[in-house]
């Protein structure tokens, strides 16, 4: 149990930290055809914090708040790799 909210903890601090870093990749790359993909990167990695928070705190969350993060981190990064897949297989308007 300790060692399980010891990398709840770990999880949820690497992903906070992440979280700037996501900002600027998406703000610097907006205008570039790649900041497509980074756009929903921070929205994921919030996402996640929200999911591994709880455990790392020892706290329970709703079954809706843990469905509706996880649903939400899962569109976010199907978009991103959606948008992945179009710039690589170049099917993008000019």
């Amino acid at each position: 149990m300790l060692v399980e909210r010891a990398l709840a903890l770990a999880t949820t601090v690497v992903l906070a930290g992440t979280f700037p870093l996501a900002l600027i990749a998406a703000r610097g790359f907006r205008d570039a055809p790649f900041g497509s993909v980074l756009r929903p990167l921070p929205v994921v990695i919030l996402a996640f914090v929200a999911l591994n928070a709880p455990g790392a705190l020892s706290v329970d969350s709703p079954d809706a708040v843990r469905l509706a993060t996880s649903l939400v981190a899962t569109v976010s990064a199907l978009v991103s790799a959606a948008h992945a897949v179009v710039l690589l297989t170049e099917r993008r308007k000019l």
